[in-house]
C-alpha cells in the first residue's frame, strides 16, 4: 500500500504540541484527539478501535446527530489538503459497511480544525475520513505506534451511500478526528442543542410556536352546553365552566381534555352537575344564572394560553 510522509506529500513542518478538542458540555464526543502526522494514498480509513485508556470511544455510543467535527494536524501549508468526515454502519456481513453520511470536503490547515455538519447516527456507527491533495486521494492519520489503535482500510475514496468491504486493518494508527453527537429527541435529523430550537416537535426547528386558543361559541342544550374551540396550532385543550349560584356558591363543570387540530373546530360538552340542575329548577324562566366557560391550551414547552366566554342559563322552574 503506497504511503508517504506528510512532509513529502503536503510540505509539512515538524509536528508541534498535541492540540486536543474540548468536549461539548452536554454532548457526546467520539473519535480520537491524536495529532495527524502521516498520510497514505488511495484509501479511506475507519476508526476501528482506540487504545485502552483513550478518553473517547471509537464508535458512536448512542443515537443522535453529528453536528460538529474536528481534525487535528501538524502544521501544513494552507490550500493544499481537504478531508471529509465519513460515517459507517455495519451491514451484518463480515467486514462490510455502508457509508450512511459524510460531510462536505473541508479545507484543512495546521492545528485544530473545526467544522459544522449534520449527519444522523445510530449507536455503534463508526467514523472515518479520506480526502484529497494535488489531485490524489489522501488520508491523513495519526501514527501512534500503539497497537491498541486500529483503523479499517477501504480501497479508494468510499462515498456516501456506497457499500464497501474492508481490505484489512492497520494497528498503531488512528484518524485525527472527533465528532460531536447531540441528542435528537424528536427524530427530525437536527441536533437538539445547537440545530433545533424546538426539540419537542419534528415539524419545526425554529422557536416552538405559541398556541392561540379561541372558544368561539356556546350551544345551549337541556342539561348541558357545547363549546366550540379552535387553535392556531395542534395542542391539548382543557375546557371547564363555573356557574354562579348566588350567595357565594358556585357549580363547576368539566368538558375534559382533547387534542385540538390546527384550524379545525372541536366540540366540548359540559354536562350540568346535580347542584346546577337543582338550582335551575328553583328558578322560573325569567331568572338566569351566569356561566363562564374557559378553554386552556398548553403548547409544546408547557406555556398555557386561555380564552373565556360567558352566557346566561335560564331557570327551569
Amino acid at each position: 500500500m503506497a504511503k508517504r510522509s506528510l512532509l513529502t506529500i503536503l510540505g509539512l513542518t515538524a509536528a508541534l504540541t498535541l492540540l486536543v478538542a474540548q468536549p461539548a458540555a452536554a454532548s457526546t464526543e467520539v473519535g480520537n484527539q491524536c495529532l495527524g502526522n502521516a498520510s497514505t494514498l488511495n484509501v479511506t480509513y475507519l476508526s476501528a478501535a482506540n487504545a485502552p485508556g483513550s478518553p473517547l470511544p471509537a464508535q458512536v455510543p448512542s443515537a443522535g446527530v453529528i453536528t460538529r467535527w474536528t481534525f487535528n494536524i501538524v502544521p501544513i501549508s494552507p490550500g493544499i489538503l481537504t478531508q471529509s468526515l465519513k460515517v459507517f454502519r455495519t451491514t451484518g456481513a463480515a467486514n462490510q459497511f455502508k457509508v450512511i453520511g459524510e460531510s462536505s470536503p473541508a479545507p484543512i490547515v495546521g492545528g485544530l480544525n473545526t467544522f459544522g455538519t449534520r449527519i444522523p447516527v445510530q449507536a455503534g456507527d463508526s467514523i472515518g475520513t479520506s480526502g484529497s491533495a494535488s489531485g490524489m486521494v489522501v488520508t491523513v492519520f495519526c501514527n501512534t505506534g500503539n497497537p491498541g489503535d486500529r483503523v479499517a482500510v477501504f480501497a479508494g475514496n468510499v462515498t456516501s451511500g456506497s457499500t464497501a468491504t474492508s481490505v484489512g486493518e492497520e494497528a498503531g494508527r488512528s484518524n485525527p478526528i472527533t465528532a460531536t453527537v447531540e441528542p435528537d429527541a424528536d427524530n427530525d435529523g437536527f441536533g437538539d442543542e445547537t440545530q433545533d430550537k424546538c426539540p419537542q416537535s419534528a415539524t419545526t426547528q425554529g422557536d416552538c410556536p405559541t398556541v392561540t386558543v379561541d372558544a368561539s361559541s356556546i350551544i345551549k342544550r337541556k342539561g348541558s352546553v357545547v363549546v366550540l374551540v379552535t387553535t392556531n396550532s395542534s395542542a391539548p385543550v382543557t375546557v371547564s365552566g363555573v356557574a354562579k349560584l348566588g350567595k357565594g356558591k358556585k357549580a363547576t363543570l368539566s368538558g375534559g381534555t382533547k387534542t385540538v387540530t390546527s384550524g379545525k373546530i372541536t366540540r366540548f360538552t359540559l354536562k350540568f352537575s346535580k347542584k346546577l340542575k337543582s338550582k335551575l329548577k328553583e328558578l322560573d324562566s325569567k331568572q338566569t344564572l351566569q356561566l363562564k366557560v374557559t378553554a386552556k391550551a398548553t403548547d409544546l414547552i408547557g406555556r398555557v394560553t386561555k380564552d373565556s366566554l360567558k352566557t346566561r342559563l335560564k331557570g327551569q322552574g
